[in-house]
């Protein structure tokens, strides 16, 4: 695998990181990402998959995170025997040790536990009923340290806090996914047995999330608040104009103080804020100039009417259980988009807030070549650095951004490894069987089917109206803040792939594609809250289309057409 960069040729064979089958993740960082990223993930990830699994009752250990050349891995790791090479036993075999390996047995009573108990719902209540304002407050108080104020010792101490501070944050992150996913596979897989396609379930989902649409909410009533005061919210291209009408500022004020220092491009330290992009939040603010086309007044009533429609349809006697399964999946769909902002974006963005201020305090010492240079360290080597230590030299560190570059260049493959097959649910016992179904149906719908045909600007199409428009590509983080600045109501979102960091700017899309993703993913989970067309799992999407080429985008059909321009 060879990458060329316009200094050195850098030509790297990509191995798998260790016995199995490893598969890219592309849908949880950028290219070539940090040294704290790496470390975070690879460390954090397992052990929070480690605990899902073991309190669903699943036939796993844990998903396992790898870095290979800058490109990020995971390979599900089994229960038992996790490094063999050799291939599982036949199916009648492998039903009877099942049923016999203490592991097994006792993975099988956690199951049964979680169906028949399920403490994931008690989770997800006490995370609304106090565990969400915990963080809210623990967040705030860092946030509220007077970093100029503090002499190098101090700061490095404080780093170490907002590091214990973030790992935490990212471990819960991801525990939590077994309560909000859960849930919703669960649905799925019992209305797949009652003849409710994946859609069907989702449109009930609809209205479900209201982190989903906070920022849009927020933008309105900024905009109204200038409204009130005679001013065209379609004219604002700085902060300054809000805050000279004293209700329209306090509004700006309260929102940034929430979610001014939350990663808004990546959930990398290098990810910039979304205080540190004015030009986003004033295009949130004019988009809500009129309301977004194809918006509903009530999405609650219309997912009732919905949920309504397909009750019927569900046999008499399997209703009150539809019922139950409908209740929580709506539930924890509110919890995916309401626990990341507060538990993994705003926590790194207080370590990206303490790194800026130790980049510029490096580079004036001469430690650093350029301030940028400080996303070169993990945490620990910069606290070291504030506290008086000479290594990683400024040559090392300078080596390291050279070489995080060529990374960047590199063509990772999809995967790592002999492929592993995977045994039937039908050899588990009853328990896991129904753990496994649930995991398996929910994880198919967070990433497009790799083996779905069609042409490279096929996708899963996201509502029923077709938009034209012009493409603005966010091929990079880099490049966020130029492409906000300069989008108009109408444009097109064409980027790899979205997160919870990108939530404030789907508002100014009139449309988005994506080139990964699947039903469950954030992309389509966004834009069907928000009424906003998407192709979902583009692949062609980066390649094909330019930026500023006039596109349409179909979701009926799921494809994306690239028109002549003029």
């Amino acid at each position: 695998m060879t990458a060329t960069s316009s200094h050195t040729p850098v030509t790297t064979e990509f191995e798998p990181p260790g016995p199995g089958y490893w598969e890219r993740d592309i849908s949880h960082t950028t290219a070539a990402p940090t040294r704290l990223y790496r470390r975070l993930t690879s460390t954090v990830m397992p052990d929070a998959y480690r605990e899902v699994f073991a309190n669903f009752g699943g036939p796993i250990d844990t998903l396992d995170i790898r870095w290979v050349h800058g490109a990020m891995y995971h390979r599900i790791v089994p229960l038992v025997a996790p490094d063999s090479e050799r291939p599982p036993p036949p199916a009648p075999v492998m039903r009877v040790l099942l049923r016999l390996h203490p592991a097994f047995r006792r993975r099988e009573k956690a199951a049964r536990r979680m169906w028949a108990e399920r403490p994931d719902q008690e989770e997800v209540a006490e995370w609304y009923r106090s565990e969400r304002q915990s963080w809210i407050d623990r967040n705030r108080e860092l946030q509220a340290v007077d970093l100029g104020g503090l002499d190098d010792p101090a700061l490095a101490d404080h780093l170490t806090t907002l590091e214990a501070n973030l790992f935490a944050g990212w471990r819960r992150h991801h525990v939590l996914h077994g309560s909000d996913v859960g849930p919703i596979g669960d649905l799925l897989v019992h209305a797949r047995d009652w003849g409710l396609s994946t859609d069907e379930v989702l449109s009930m989902l609809h209205g479900a999330s209201p982190a989903t649409t906070a920022a849009v909410t927020t933008g309105r009533r900024i905009a109204d608040a200038l409204l009130a005061a005679d001013v065209d919210p379609s004219t604002v291209s700085e902060l300054e104009q809000l805050r000279r009408v004293p209700e329209a500022a306090a509004e700006l004020d309260a929102y940034l103080d929430h979610a001014g220092w939350h990663v808004a491009t990546s959930y990398d330290i290098e990810a910039a804020t979304i205080g540190e992009l004015p030009s986003v939040v004033c295009a949130l603010i004019r988009n809500q100039a009129r309301p977004a086309e194809g918006e509903t007044a009530d999405t609650d009533s219309g997912a009732a009417g919905t949920i309504e429609q397909l009750r019927v349809r569900v046999p008499a006697a399997d209703r009150p259980l539809f019922d139950e399964l409908v209740r929580r999946a709506r539930t924890a769909y509110g919890l995916r988009d309401d626990n990341g902002p507060l538990t993994a974006e705003w926590p790194m963005g207080l370590v990206r807030r303490a790194a800026l201020e130790i980049g510029r305090r490096l580079h004036a010492s001469g430690r650093l070549e350029i301030e940028r240079h400080v996303f070169e360290l993990d945490l620990p080597e910069m606290a070291e650095l504030l506290r008086g230590a000479t290594t990683p030299t400024t040559a090392e560190i300078v080596a390291r951004a050279a070489e995080r570059r060529a990374e960047a260049l590199l063509d990772p493959p999809a995967t790592l490894g002999p492929a592993e097959p995977e045994p039937p649910l039908s050899v588990f016992p009853r328990g896991i069987r129904r753990t496994m179904d649930v995991v398996l149906t929910a994880m198919s719908l967070l990433e497009v089917d790799p083996a779905a045909g069609g042409g490279p600007l096929d996708g899963l199409g996201i509502g029923d109206r077709v938009h034209r428009g012009r493409a603005r590509i966010v091929a990079d983080q880099d490049r966020i803040g130029e492409v906000f600045a300069t989008m108009v109501p109408g444009d097109v979102l064409v980027a790899p792939w979205t997160a919870p960091t990108f939530n404030p700017l789907f508002s100014v899309a009139g449309a988005v594609v994506v080139r990964e993703g699947g039903p469950l993913s954030h992309a389509a989970v966004m834009s069907r809250e928000l009424g906003i067309p998407a192709v979902i799992g583009c692949r062609g999407a980066m390649d094909a289309i330019r930026d500023g080429d006039l596109v349409e985008v179909d979701p009926v059909a799921g494809r994306v057409n690239v028109l002549p321009s003029g």
